[in-house]
């Protein structure tokens, strides 16, 4: 009897060391992603520049910004797929409002979803094929003038990331 309530004692407390640590792999992975400057040309000519994480593999894009308390404001998550598809996004366990902005295998943002809301489970989605999706903090592509319309500079992606 004294050896079952050691084991049991000892899965408890892996158990909750387990819990303790898990919220904090989602937040410090996406710290880890490649990373890479970006350029925005908007409709009017001006470059708006950001820093991004790049979403690739399956496991980046499922966790995003997921648990992320902060995002500065030259700061997104960039995701890229090989080819333009429909894409859907929810801002579940999204801790920060974004502005969502899809952009096709041309290089051109064809639709923006702004203030997107923390935690919504609504679904997001592209109105057109896409083959990248940024993310940035809410407000930012209205005050940086960015409209659809606007390009995304970079032509190599994959070779960036």
């Amino acid at each position: 009897m004294k050896i079952y309530s050691i084991k049991l004692v000892i899965n408890l407390f892996l158990m909750l060391l387990a819990l303790l640590i898990f919220p904090y792999s989602y937040v410090s992975f996406a710290h880890e992603l490649n990373k890479s400057r970006i350029t925005i040309i908007t409709a009017d000519g001006h470059s708006e520049f950001f820093n991004v994480e790049c979403a690739i593999s399956s496991v980046e894009k499922t966790k995003g910004l997921m648990f992320r308390e902060k995002l500065d404001n030259n700061e997104g998550m960039l995701f890229i797929w090989e080819s333009d598809e429909l894409r859907q996004f929810w801002m579940k366990n999204t801790l920060i409002n974004l502005d969502i902005l899809f952009i096709n295998s041309e290089n051109k943002i064809v639709n923006i979803e702004e203030r997107a809301q923390s935690g919504s489970t609504k679904i997001i989605s592209s109105k057109f094929p896409v083959k990248y999706v940024l993310e940035i903090n809410a407000g930012q592509a209205k005050k940086r003038n960015i409209t659809f319309g606007a390009i995304l500079a970079q032509k190599k992606l994959y070779d960036q990331c």
